[in-house]
């Protein structure tokens, strides 16, 4: 797990976050509306109410699927070389997901998202070495939203090497997730060795799982693929006010999902999840970037590490509405603080206006501030040679430090060198100079990035597999001309 250098909680506040929320899922339960999952959870232990579909789970069963958990897996790429090791060995960044709405590149305004948008981020997001692990980040609203879903899933599959993270939330679109990255790997069995793909999971808070998509939990956690238990708890509407109350019940939500996970499949790789934060009391929206959301994803990850999970939480977030100096601060502080938390895994990279819209250029303003906060996160490292003693000693009182060998050979370690800030304005450019650098690096990503193409019989058996599900689903194929670059 990635080291935590900051930890929001005390050991004794730690040890009553947990006790209530073990006492949470004895007395107050949680409702599951699929009668599978209830039947699951009664079978082992749980006290099931099945006319108000409430199951209250005991201390020893929490215990029991904690203890199955695997503390160490993997989340595979379609390319080996972006392969995510679990515990992490530094806080990995994920772009943001999944709103209806694009900030356009050219126009610089707000407009519905697109297929093709999808795949352009797809693009740059492969291209950036920050995101290592991506969610289709947009939905496709000029496709028909029976079947948008699964074709969101294809495009990101086709246009990037990296690990795919998505959603599901029928019986439909978990079997064609898990057929479609089963035609790429080899077999069903092959992809439970090779998990190039995962879900999230988000209960209704506060305390309600879903048919379809608990559902999918189990066919996920039986295939052997990562499911994420994502709480998006928002203190003062659907959770306590209080950051420890909201705190607490993130942390009963997702021992809840590791319960169902575990009984479904003992040893399935979960990860635990928090996106949390308040709401505005004044409008009564999320305070997506909020400190107080940031220290309860913070807590989360203090939390995770007590059961030995990894976990990814929310942050390099923001409420701002455009690109610019409220989006870069709110997300400057939401993201680093779960950073120096120890988090796994840190989402959000390219969204703001409370992750309602996705921009191209701030992906890559966004993975700048994100390479920031890991060198924030690396601390400062102290040795015989950083402490610098023999070239102190060479320089002497009044000297001057830029050509000693020391300097040209702990500079570029030692010092993060900007890519796109720090830069003089462009002659007549009224735009923020890093705005600027950041929309012409995306496009030429655009122009001239390409990720390792899938093999040409493999694409024509998901092409085809696509076509099924939509013909299953609104009886005929949705053209694919999207995918066509």
């Amino acid at each position: 797990m990635a080291k935590a250098v900051f930890n929001p909680l005390t050991s004794e506040q730690e040890n009553v976050v947990h006790e209530t929320s073990i006492r949470i899922l004895e007395k107050v339960g949680i409702k599951v509306t699929s009668k599978p999952v209830l039947g699951i959870l009664k079978d082992h232990g749980a006290e099931v109410d099945e006319r108000r579909e409430v199951a209250r789970i005991p201390e020893s069963l929490v215990t029991e699927s904690l203890a199955k958990a695997p503390k160490e897996f993997l989340m595979c790429g379609r390319e080996k070389r972006y392969d995510l090791r679990l515990p992490a060995d530094h806080p990995q960044g994920v772009n943001d997901g999944q709103p209806t709405y694009m900030w356009d590149i050219d126009k610089q305004i707000k407009r519905p998202s697109t297929a093709s948008d999808l795949v352009d981020i797809a693009v740059v997001c492969d291209a950036m070495p920050e995101v290592e692990l991506f969610w289709p980040e947009v939905v496709a609203t000029d496709l028909p939203p029976e079947v948008s879903n699964c074709h969101e899933f294809v495009a990101s599959l086709f246009f990037t090497g990296k690990h795919v993270q998505h959603g599901a939330g029928n019986p439909k679109d978990t079997r064609f997730l898990i057929d479609a990255a089963a035609a790429i790997v080899g077999s069903e069995k092959e992809l439970a060795r090779r998990t190039i793909i995962s879900i999230t999971h988000t209960p209704m808070t506060p305390l309600r799982y879903e048919a379809g998509d608990v559902d999918a939990v189990i066919e996920f956690a039986r295939a052997g693929l990562p499911v994420v238990h994502l709480s998006m708890a928002i203190s003062g509407s659907v959770a306590p006010v209080s950051l420890v109350g909201t705190t607490t019940l993130v942390n009963a939500e997702n021992l809840a999902g590791a319960v169902i996970s575990e009984l479904a499949a003992p040893g399935a790789p979960i990860l635990y999840s928090s996106e949390s934060g308040p709401m505005d009391m004044r409008t009564g929206v999320f305070l997506s970037g909020s400190t107080e959301g940031a220290l309860i994803n913070a807590a989360g990850c203090q939390m995770a590490r007590r059961y030995r999970l990894p976990s990814q939480v929310g942050g390099i977030a923001a409420s701002g509405c455009r690109p610019g100096f409220e989006v870069g601060y709110q997300k400057a502080i939401s993201g680093l603080i779960p950073a120096m938390a120890g988090a796994d895994q840190v989402v959000g990279i390219g969204g703001f206006e409370r992750s309602g819209c996705e921009s191209l250029e701030q992906i890559v303003m966004d993975c700048e501030l994100w390479r920031n906060t890991i060198r924030a996160w690396r601390g400062i490292d102290v040795n015989d040679a950083t402490l610098a003693y023999d070239a102190i000693a060479r320089v002497g009182p009044g000297g001057y430090f830029m050509k000693d060998s020391h300097t040209l050979k702990h500079f570029r370690s030692e010092n993060l060198l900007p890519k796109i800030a720090m830069l003089p304005a462009e002659p007549g450019s009224v735009g923020e100079p890093m705005r600027v650098a950041a929309s012409k690096e995306a496009k030429r990503l655009l122009k001239e990035h390409r990720c390792a193409e899938l093999e040409a019989d493999v694409k024509k058996e998901i092409l085809s597999l696509l076509a099924k599900y939509d013909e299953s689903l609104i009886k005929k194929a949705v053209p694919t001309d999207y995918l066509d670059r």
